[in-house]
């Protein structure tokens, strides 16, 4: 998601099922709305992306409607629409979005989504980068910032990896397992750190791009 908003996407609609994508997309229009999504990290039948970063180019993305599903990710953003905010982040924007936290002054929960609801390994180093690079940036004459046991262990889990995060995406399973499905190319393209400033932002069911 990310990726695609880096690359000129408008806006983004994530949906828990296939039949949902379908079937907004034929609300929408099939000429002005494009599918992405994946099963099982495979892309689905029919639909124009799949889950590889490396396929949202600006060519293909930019100004222009996408509709996704995914088996994790986008059932998450309807777990959490209680949030006074909801951004989304990712290896790729972390930066961004520490400061964006920072500038609300607001608590935080990080929301992995995980791989079937069980722990995921480059989820919570990722948010560890996050917890991070909070730490380090907030304004020593604010205080101190709590942290919860989980949020002190994903620090140290980020802190493990952080000189070669390549190592957590190879350890992982889902990493494992996307290079045993020809998408090995894809970890160290995820492995980037802070190589754009966009910050999506999650709102009645859409989600769009803020700088």
């Amino acid at each position: 998601m990310v990726q695609a908003f880096s690359q000129g996407l408008e806006e983004l609609f994530p949906v828990p099922t296939v039949e949902e994508a379908l079937e907004l997309r034929e609300r929408f229009g099939f000429e002005t709305t494009l599918l992405g999504g994946e099963r099982g990290g495979k892309q689905i039948e029919g639909f124009h992306f799949g889950n590889s970063p490396r396929e949202y180019t600006a060519d293909r993305v930019k100004g222009r409607r996408l509709i996704m599903t995914t088996t994790n990710g986008t059932k998450a953003f309807h777990s959490v629409t209680g949030g006074a905010e909801i951004l989304v982040g990712s290896f790729f924007n972390a930066l961004a979005v520490a400061d964006r936290v920072l500038s609300s002054g607001r608590d935080l929960l990080i929301y992995p989504s995980g791989n079937y609801g069980k722990f995921s390994l480059e989820d919570t180093v990722c948010g560890g980068l996050l917890i991070d690079l909070i730490m380090v940036r907030e304004p020593k004459e604010r205080g101190t910032i709590d942290l919860s046991d989980a949020a002190f262990s994903a620090r140290v889990l980020y802190q493990r990896f952080e000189k070669n995060l390549l190592d957590a995406f190879y350890l992982s399973s889902h990493g494992r397992y996307l290079a045993s499905i020809g998408l090995e190319e894809d970890l160290p393209y995820c492995a980037q750190r802070n190589i754009t400033d966009v910050v999506p932002v999650f709102k009645d069911g859409m989600i769009r791009a803020q700088k």
